[in-house]
């Protein structure tokens, strides 16, 4: 039986992040570089967005569904990227402080002096694992979600896709742009090795733009990822939690993060958990209903 052509709560997250940053955009509009686009942008995302709930009205088919529901997942490159053109209409730059606080009381900087204490080629191809594990985890948990605990599907996805909105809209009220780029010359470098050590690299140097440090999203996504693991797939539990830690550590490692990043993610991270998760609970008791 197929199904109607309505919004799903899943769906109004992303849409509501587009309508309220197309506002911010118009608001600030002469303070952000090249604004036209970012409109065109999310004209574009709300089509596409509009499109998976025609596919899932017209056609039945399970795997294509869950296409429809994570593929806003893919849209977060964008959108964090972005924050870098937002993150100067408040505020200059914080890392001065994030810097000099780090010092203050460790007396050295662990970003930079991590790398250089744990050299060894094994150990810097662990880390760079770690790292990559945080894209495996944003796309492996819901899918195995939607197969496996399939009634909380919605639930988890909304609040992981709720979280990184909000995390990026702290990007953009607190700038931070973290060690690899506030740091100058061999402070700043990172030298790859192994296969994960350049392939990080390669992302890094394609996709990382000066922002959204603090708090560490990588660090906070994960935290929530793992909890929802530890509740829903105990089983899975102890091999999630030991790549999380390794993926926490290889942030600092690779000059990605301070560790006061790190340290303020594990304290955002549950209140932006409880905000989504009441969000979603309001939503689908007023509008919603379960998901297929």
């Amino acid at each position: 039986m197929k199904g109607s052509f309505k919004f799903n709560i899943v769906d109004c997250t992303t849409i509501s992040y587009l309508l309220s940053t197309t506002i911010f955009i118009i608001a600030f509009y002469n303070k952000i570089e090249n604004p036209i686009y970012h409109i065109y942008m999310r004209v574009g995302f709300l089509v596409v967005i509009l499109s998976t709930i025609f596919i899932r009205a017209k056609y039945i088919n399970r795997h294509l569904h869950l296409i429809t529901y994570v593929l806003p997942l893919a849209f977060l490159g964008y959108f964090y990227n972005e924050t870098a053109s937002f993150n100067h209409i408040f505020f200059s730059n914080f890392d001065n402080i994030i810097a000099d606080l780090e010092f203050s009381i460790f007396g050295l900087q662990p970003s930079v002096e991590f790398s250089k204490a744990f050299h060894w080629a094994w150990f810097s191809e662990l880390m760079n694992f770690g790292y990559f594990s945080y894209y495996l985890l944003i796309i492996g948990v819901p899918v195995l979600f939607f197969y496996k605990r399939h009634s909380k599907f919605q639930e988890m996805l909304f609040v992981l896709l709720s979280t990184f909105y909000m995390f990026y809209i702290l990007f953009i009220i607190f700038p931070v742009v973290g060690p690899q780029f506030y740091f100058l010359g061999d402070l700043s470098e990172f030298k790859p090795q192994g296969i994960f050590g350049n392939l990080i690299a390669f992302i890094q140097e394609e996709g990382e733009v000066p922002t959204g440090a603090f708090p560490s999203s990588h660090v906070g996504v994960s935290l929530l990822l793992v909890f929802y693991i530890y509740k829903y797939f105990q089983q899975y539990f102890i091999l999630t939690a030991l790549i999380v830690a390794t993926l926490i550590a290889s942030t600092v490692y690779i000059k990605a993060h301070y560790v006061l990043d790190v340290f303020a993610a594990f304290i955002v991270t549950p209140l932006l958990y409880f905000l989504s998760k009441k969000l979603y609970i309001y939503l689908l008791n007023n509008y919603g209903e379960n998901n297929e």
